[in-house]
């Protein structure tokens, strides 16, 4: 099934005031260099890429926001999309009230394709906590719009043997080097592999990747089907004895909260 673009939407289209927010809920980083830590997840709709991997829905079933409340109750309130900043940022400090939280992360779905939004967004959130971007990194002009209220990236990147695209080094380059412009951001690297990866692609990387103390996060690509992981661990040594050669902070790290069965 082909993923949505912006024209499929059928809820009113987003404006600069605007956005399309899938869900918003409290739950456990699944993910790279934080994993483990509790998180508000602000999951925006809509992708302008089409990973083989993905398992994320690009809209909700309703097309409406959904927002858990209490976390982890399965108790679902809606909001009617697209949501103004002003909505976004009062569902998000409830869910803070919740417990203690080490971040919000806003993803997606690219939510920088909302960076307009975002500009709103960010700098009230980071009156309460730390904003996390968790992004495909391909769109540095967006980035630059919202980089100085950006406290953490959790920056893909994306594999032409795990993502079945068009290479997107050149972007990523961009990308990494319009985040590393503010040293007051933390950005970390992820990378979905599998058996398909090639060395190739991992010396491109290095050429991205030019500070050796950023991490990078090695992430196995899980089934869409049954969350197995289909690489030997032959391939994941291969790849992580590579890579530490030329990194300094090198880790193997699966996608956690599936199998917490969380959201």
């Amino acid at each position: 099934m082909a993923i949505p673009t912006l024209t499929d939407l059928t809820t009113p289209q987003p404006t600069l005031k605007t956005a399309p927010v899938q869900e918003v809920f409290s739950s456990i980083q699944g993910e790279g260099i934080y994993v483990g830590k509790r998180q508000v997840f602000v999951r925006f709709a809509h992708c302008h890429l089409k990973c083989a991997y993905c398992d994320t829905p690009m809209t909700s079933p309703t097309g409406q926001c959904h927002v858990e409340t209490p976390p982890g109750s399965g108790i679902i309130e809606y909001h009617n999309n697209p949501l103004p900043p002003e909505t976004l940022v009062d569902i998000i400090q409830s869910l803070l009230k919740t417990a203690k939280h080490h971040s919000v992360s806003f993803t997606g779905g690219e939510p920088l394709l909302y960076h307009q939004f975002l500009q709103s967004v960010f700098p009230q959130v980071q009156g309460h906590c730390k904003t996390y971007l968790e992004t495909s990194g391909t769109q540095a002009d967006f980035l630059e719009s919202v980089l100085p209220w950006t406290d953490i990236i959790a920056m893909d990147i994306k594999l032409p043997s795990a993502t079945g695209e068009a290479p997107q080094f050149e972007n990523h380059a961009r990308f990494y080097a319009q985040a590393k412009g503010n040293p007051a951001t933390e950005c970390f690297i992820k990378l979905v592999f599998n058996q398909r990866t090639t060395l190739a692609e991992l010396a491109e990387v290095r050429g991205i990747v030019t500070n050796r103390q950023t991490p990078i996060i090695l992430q196995p690509e899980t089934s869409l089907t049954d969350r197995t992981v289909s690489i030997l661990p032959s391939q994941v040594f291969a790849a992580e004895n590579y890579l530490t050669q030329y990194f300094d902070d090198v880790r193997v790290i699966p996608q956690t909260h599936k199998m917490l069965n969380v959201l």
